[in-house]
């Protein structure tokens, strides 16, 4: 990693290109029992999660992805049906589910509320919630998707159902909250208002943490400015240079913070927008 004189943060190098460190990640998965993937906004850490699962599959060896919302496992279902139609994928569910029209489309798909109802597909596919009441079977393989969402608890729960697994996240997300009063865990190494990833390498430091290095979604003009914001141990770059993006607005605004926040965005890259003060609850 090498320093970027304009931005402060940290530059990838050639070596850690997208596609090396999704090599590096890969390579890793059979030798450690868990491997951790940092990656900020629209970095391919979907695309990520895409492939290592269709990378599992191929061994022939089952393979249960863990989410944290059924949007989550919705999209991921679609993603892999898209990309990799010879793959059989079962989402698990609630009973009172009902899966969007887009899954019911899918020949690969089969839904149920057991996995027993699933007969035996490549991949399976659930929340976390989920898979805390599957206590049955064992996995060789679990990716965990958007596992920085995910409290350490819910991780704790399900712990048992796989033997390695792949966690990818992005870091710079809020940390996970509860209603519940949290105090007295404080400060304790298995907090469960800690992310899973951070309760994981507290108490197994020596797993791997790969980083994807560029976001496809941050312009040149905002990828700097959050990175040294959210991401000041890691950085990333944007993957498109200054001129290669721009926004216009074709209707003026009516002058108010919002219009004005967004017209800064068009002209910088980036806003920043302070609501104005209200009463709200804890976890607003």
């Amino acid at each position: 990693m090498t320093a970027d004189p304009g931005t402060g943060s940290p530059e990838p190098s050639p070596e850690h290109s997208p596609e090396q460190v999704i090599a590096d990640v890969l390579a890793d998965l059979p030798r450690h029992r868990g491997v951790v993937v940092d990656s900020p906004p629209g970095a391919g850490k979907s695309t990520l999660v895409v492939r290592a699962a269709a990378h599992l599959a191929a061994t022939g060896e089952p393979l249960m992805i863990v989410a944290q919302t059924n949007e989550q496992v919705d999209d991921l279902v679609a993603r892999i049906c898209d990309k990799h139609p010879h793959l059989t994928v079962g989402r698990l569910s609630a009973g009172a589910y009902a899966p969007p029209p887009r899954l019911l489309e899918l020949a690969g798909v089969r839904v149920g509320t057991r996995v027993q109802d699933l007969g035996d597909p490549d991949i399976v596919i659930a929340t976390a919630d989920k898979w805390a009441w599957i206590g049955d079977r064992k996995w060789p393989w679990a990716i965990v998707d958007e596992a920085y969402q995910m409290r350490s608890d819910k991780l704790l729960r399900i712990a048992g159902l796989f033997e390695r697994a792949l966690f990818v996240g992005d870091p710079g997300q809020l940390d996970p909250f509860s209603i519940v009063d949290g105090d007295r865990w404080s400060g304790l190494s298995w907090d469960p208002l800690q992310s899973a990833v951070s309760v994981l390498l507290r108490h197994n430091p020596d797993l791997p943490v790969h980083r994807l290095p560029v976001s496809w979604r941050l312009p040149a003009t905002a990828a700097p400015v959050v990175s040294r914001a959210f991401y000041p141990f890691t950085g990333f770059r944007s993957g498109t240079g200054p001129d290669e993006r721009r926004m216009e607005l074709v209707t003026g605004g009516l002058g108010t913070p919002h219009d004005r926040a967004l017209e800064e965005a068009a002209r910088s890259g980036w806003a920043l927008l302070e609501l104005p003060e209200r009463h709200t609850v804890r976890t607003d």
